[in-house]
């Protein structure tokens, strides 16, 4: 309680003294001064695990600072700062949300009225049509540039997918009626539809969702084959998908001999004019430029580092080793292990845990946490779940 009083006024008397760069010393402290409401988050954040990390980030922000401007790192500090002011964002999202009062059925109505504008929007994507282009083209010119697939407002369809995905649990028990005493849910049955369309690591984390949500009474052995069972109709879709369509099958191909490049030489070839290089070889590239030194290995290459090509690790975890090294991927763990104990025997919070669980899956092959629609719908359920957990002491 202390330091959350004295925060500020520590800040306030630490900031003539930032000189983080070579040259204006204004310019230093100016980049100390945007970094300095992060601090104050976190010291009032109070889920130890998130105030940990956050704290971890901004030393390793102060790092990134110190290095490029010697000349003796890959980072770009405006890279870095951009991360950092996403966490900040996120941490007032996150900290207002679990200290609302809004009910939870009211956040979820919220989540249902942006999944169903959102699919809205999508539909005419399957036929090659953008709504929103449309009707921006009243007011400007507009250059639309569908990527072939249904995308939304989104701009990706691994986007829409993991927005719908996450937010999957909210329609259940919403508007439901039986047929002959069995439970029908139009808004679920729609859903999945459209998941089907958009298929990506959203869809398959939605079907195996849904297989922990419905074995949530069964005994623990039962649960398992049931989630077993869902986990093998997302692969056979995946499968199906993959095999008829023709998409992803030359990473499949490629794996066998970048498994044995990488084993052996700690690193893979790549074509580097190749622009799409496949989640296998994202992984691995990731990976490569880390495991050669123990700093990087244990502290990581730093917020918002080069990896290898100019847009996100496709997964989550990987992307965390990646940036913060071990010590970033124990935090995250801790973080994971601690909420889901939490969850996990409370039933009243099976919906919480079910959007939880999507999101674990999901953050496997893909990055939900790195784009700002899909990361605002993740820390309304994490702020949720830490507003159910400050109520319980």
């Amino acid at each position: 309680m202390t330091m959350q009083k004295w925060i500020v006024p520590i800040l306030f008397l630490v900031a003539p003294f930032a000189f983080l760069t070579p040259g204006l010393i204004w310019k230093s402290q100016l980049l100390f001064f945007l970094i300095m409401p992060v601090f104050i988050l976190a010291v009032h954040i109070k889920n130890v695990w998130v105030k940990v990390f956050i704290l971890y980030a901004m030393a390793w922000q102060f790092a990134v600072f110190l290095l490029t401007f010697n000349n003796n790192s890959q980072n770009v500090v405006g890279a870095s700062l951009s991360v950092i002011m996403a966490i900040m964002a996120g941490s007032f999202v996150y900290k207002f949300i679990s200290e609302s009062e809004l009910p939870t059925e009211k956040w979820f109505m919220v989540l249902r009225i942006a999944v169903i504008l959102q699919i809205l929007l999508a539909i005419p994507n399957i036929w090659g049509h953008s709504t929103v282009a449309t009707m921006l083209s009243w007011f400007t010119p507009v250059m639309e540039k569908l990527p072939g697939h249904v995308v939304g407002t989104l701009g990706n369809r691994n986007y829409l997918a993991a927005f719908i995905a996450v937010s999957l649990p909210a329609f259940i028990g919403w508007r439901t009626f039986k047929i002959r005493g069995i439970s029908v849910n139009p808004a679920i049955i729609v859903i999945f539809i459209f998941l089907g369309f958009c298929l990506s690591p959203g869809t398959l984390a939605a079907i195996i969702g849904m297989g922990f949500y419905l074995s949530r009474n069964m005994s623990f052995w039962k649960r398992m084959v049931a989630i077993s069972v869902s986990m093998k109709v997302a692969v056979a879709f995946a499968a199906a998908y993959i095999l008829t369509t023709g998409y992803h099958v030359n990473e499949f191909q490629a794996l066998p001999a970048q498994l044995k490049e990488f084993f052996s030489t700690g690193r893979i070839t790549v074509d580097y004019f190749e622009n799409d290089v496949g989640r296998f070889a994202m992984w691995m590239m990731a990976v490569s430029k880390i495991i050669h030194h123990w700093v990087t290995l244990i502290f990581g290459s730093g917020p918002g580092a080069f990896w290898g090509r100019n847009y996100p690790i496709h997964g989550e975890y990987i992307s965390i080793l990646f940036q913060y090294g071990l010590i970033g991927l124990a935090i995250v763990g801790g973080y994971i292990v601690h909420t889901w104990r939490f969850l996990i025997g409370r039933k009243e919070l099976t919906l919480l845990a079910t959007s939880f669980f999507i999101l674990l899956l999901d953050c496997v092959g893909n990055f939900p946490l790195q784009i700002a629609t899909t990361s605002f719908m993740i820390l309304i359920i994490l702020g949720l779940i830490e507003r159910e957990r400050l109520k319980d002491g």
